[in-house]
């Protein structure tokens, strides 16, 4: 008894792009905020509509990273965002901008 598979050379066609966009992707990236931080991220995460209000109420100088007081940063982020520090934001923005990269 046989059965015939319908979609595989989909799959494969799928899989190679996502492998071509892996290799693309592949090493440090340096990513615009408003592309990390795109506005349905920041609807769906946030109080904020997008990327620059939030950092225009945070009143924090998101240009020298090195500057800002980190707890000041997490206690922001935990009260108007649906994350406990700036780290957790930052995962799941850079989480989902790589799930995106790759179409998934």
């Amino acid at each position: 008894m046989t059965k015939n598979l319908t979609g595989v050379d989909d799959v494969l066609k799928n899989l190679k792009k996502m492998q071509k966009s892996a290799e693309e992707i592949e090493g440090t990236n340096t990513i615009p905020f408003t592309e990390l931080f795109n506005n349905s991220f920041m609807q769906a995460n946030t109080k904020f509509s997008d990327i620059e209000n939030f950092e225009k109420e945070s009143k924090f100088d998101f240009s020298e990273m090195d500057s800002i007081d980190e707890k000041k940063l997490d206690e922001f982020v935990n009260l108007n965002t649906k994350f406990d520090s700036w780290d957790s934001m930052m995962t799941s923005a850079s989480n989902k901008w790589v799930a995106k990269k790759l179409g998934l």
